[in-house]
C-alpha cells in the first residue's frame, strides 16, 4: 500500500487549474503542503477532509488549508468541472496582510449568494485570462488578480461566516480519536490503543476512520507526524530531537518516511 499521501509540487507561489472530466473513480487521499480553494462549477462530488463530508454544489468553493487530508468522490457520470487554486503560505505572508491568510485558517465549505458570485469569478477568470496570454505585465496583473479575489473572499466570509446548513456531515467520535491522535503524536498510537482508548472494536474502527478520513489509521497518523516533523525543521529545529517529538522511535525509519513524503532529507529541508 502506498503511504505517501502527499501529492502535487509547488515551486511557484501560486498556480490556477480549470478541469472538466466525467471520470466516476474516487481520488486517492492525500495533502498538500500548500491551500488549495476548489471552485465546483458543475458536477456532484462529496469531498471528505479530516473527518468531515461536505456535499459541493455548483459555485461552492472548499477551502482546504495545508496539510489538510483529503479526498474527492464524484457521483455519477456527470461532468464535473471545477477551478483549483493552490498558493504558497508563505506567499500569502510576505504581503503582511493577515485577511489573504483568512480564507484558510480552517476548513470550510462557503456558498456565495448569487448577486455575490461575480466579484470572485471574475477574477479567477482574469488569471486565467493572464496565465495563457502574452501581454507585457501580465504575470503582475495575474498577480493583482488573485490579491483582489482573496481580499474580496476574506471580506465575504466575515459577513457570511456561517456553512450552509446540510452541506457538511461528521462523526463525533471519529472527530474525538482525530483529535486525541494529532495532541498525542509523540506517542505510541496503533488501532489497537485506540480501540481501548476510546472503548470501540479495532473493525470498528478502522472501518468508520477510513470512512470519514478516506485513509486507514497507519496512513492518518504517519501523515501527521511526518507534516509536524516538516514544520519544525523547516522552523529552523533539530533534526533528531524533532523526529522524537513526532513519535519516530527509529531514526533510520524517519529519515525513509521523511525522503519518501518529500524527495529530499530533513537537513536539506532545514
Amino acid at each position: 500500500m502506498n503511504e505517501n499521501l502527499s501529492r502535487g509540487y509547488l515551486l511557484e507561489p501560486y498556480r490556477l487549474f480549470h478541469s472538466t472530466d466525467r471520470r466516476d473513480a474516487d481520488f486517492d487521499a492525500h495533502s498538500h503542503d500548500f491551500h488549495k480553494m476548489v471552485l465546483c462549477l458543475q458536477g456532484h462530488v462529496t469531498y471528505i477532509m479530516e473527518g468531515n463530508s461536505y456535499e459541493l454544489q455548483p459555485w461552492d468553493m472548499l477551502l482546504i488549508p495545508e496539510h489538510q487530508i483529503h479526498r474527492s468522490i464524484m457521483h455519477g457520470n456527470t461532468l464535473y468541472e471545477r477551478m483549483i487554486l493552490w498558493v504558497n503560505d508563505d506567499f500569502l505572508s510576505s504581503f503582511q496582510e493577515e485577511a489573504l491568510r483568512r480564507p484558510f485558517l480552517r476548513p470550510m465549505l462557503y456558498r456565495p449568494k448569487p448577486h455575490k458570485r461575480a466579484p470572485l469569478v471574475d477574477k479567477l477568470t482574469e488569471m486565467e485570462r493572464c496565465e495563457k496570454g502574452t501581454l507585457p505585465g501580465r504575470k503582475l496583473l495575474q498577480d493583482t488578480y488573485l490579491i483582489q479575489f482573496l481580499l474580496a473572499l476574506s471580506g465575504q466570509l466575515a459577513a457570511d461566516a456561517a456553512m450552509p446548513e446540510g452541506a457538511v456531515r461528521t462523526d463525533p467520535k471519529v472527530h474525538e480519536i482525530l483529535s486525541y491522535i494529532n495532541g498525542n503524536l509523540k506517542e505510541s498510537l496503533t488501532v489497537e490503543s485506540l480501540s481501548r482508548q476510546f472503548f470501540i472494536s479495532p473493525s470498528h474502527l478502522m472501518h468508520s476512520f477510513r470512512a470519514h478520513t478516506g485513509c486507514s489509521v497507519h496512513q492518518y497518523i504517519l501523515q501527521k507526524r511526518l507534516t509536524y516533523a516538516f514544520d519544525r525543521i523547516r522552523e529552523g529545529k533539530g533534526v533528531v530531537e524533532t523526529a522524537g517529538q513526532a513519535g519516530f522511535g527509529d531514526y533510520s525509519a524517519f529519515l525513509k518516511a521523511f525522503r519518501r513524503q518529500y524527495g529530499c532529507s530533513p537537513r536539506e529541508i532545514k
